[in-house]
């Protein structure tokens, strides 16, 4: 689990994808963004992470639904959700409309409050009175389970590849596995020191060193 203080210094600077590379960008994972979102402890930390994160698909598991409301609008049918993630206790309301997705919800057993489901859905906004994530474009990838544990299960504390930072300051962006989130501990000296550029230049050598060490033990194996 990654310390608390380790938490708030990522939220505030980027968690995910560069908010420049939207158009190509990879899903990122929302049950990070809220547990991220939730522990920032400062207004200026939350606008960071919420600035980081709107308007790019992100994947939310475990949520658990605690309202669904459906409804027609011009001609077309909806199911609108409010559901809770269940690593930050931060609700999320999402609209489903895709037809694939509103087919899955009725497939037996018929998805009801309470169950739980997996939502792709892009970051529009955060209520911060009703503790709210507001998603756009949702669409259901499938009926899930309830999380086992608040706070664990995420994908970086389970996935050595998953992406956990990115730096898109530099020439080209830079995206950071979990694997190699250490490297993060040198990132306020080399920014102190040497600026943008050094810390782009750091993360791209360190990364590309890893990355032939790998593929050589991979080889050995």
């Amino acid at each position: 689990m990654i310390p608390m203080k380790k938490r708030l210094t990522l939220a505030a600077t980027a968690l995910v994808i560069g908010l420049g590379l939207s158009a190509q960008a990879a899903t990122s994972n929302g049950n990070d963004f809220a547990l991220y979102y939730h522990e920032a402890n400062t207004p200026d930390k939350k606008s960071a992470v919420l600035k980081d994160a709107e308007g790019r698909p992100h994947f939310f598991r475990y949520l658990k639904i605690l309202e669904m409301t459906e409804g027609d609008e011009g001609g077309k049918h909806y199911v609108d959700v409010m559901a809770v993630e269940p690593a930050s206790s931060m609700n999320v309301k999402l609209r489903i409309s895709a037809t694939n997705s509103l087919a899955l919800l009725k497939n037996s057993p018929e998805t009801k409050v309470g169950d739980a489901i997996a939502v792709t859905g892009k970051v529009n906004s955060v209520d911060t009175a009703k503790n709210t994530i507001v998603l756009d474009s949702s669409i259901v990838r499938h009926k899930d389970v309830l999380s086992r544990k608040p706070g664990k299960e995420l994908l970086s504390e389970v996935d050595p590849t998953a992406l956990f930072y990115s730096y898109t300051e530099g020439p080209r962006p830079i995206m950071l596995q979990a694997q190699d989130k250490d490297l993060l501990e040198s990132r306020d000296k080399i920014l102190e020191q040497g600026g943008s550029k050094a810390w782009f230049e750091f993360l791209e050598t360190e990364i590309a060193k890893r990355k032939a060490q790998r593929a050589a033990e991979r080889q050995a194996r």
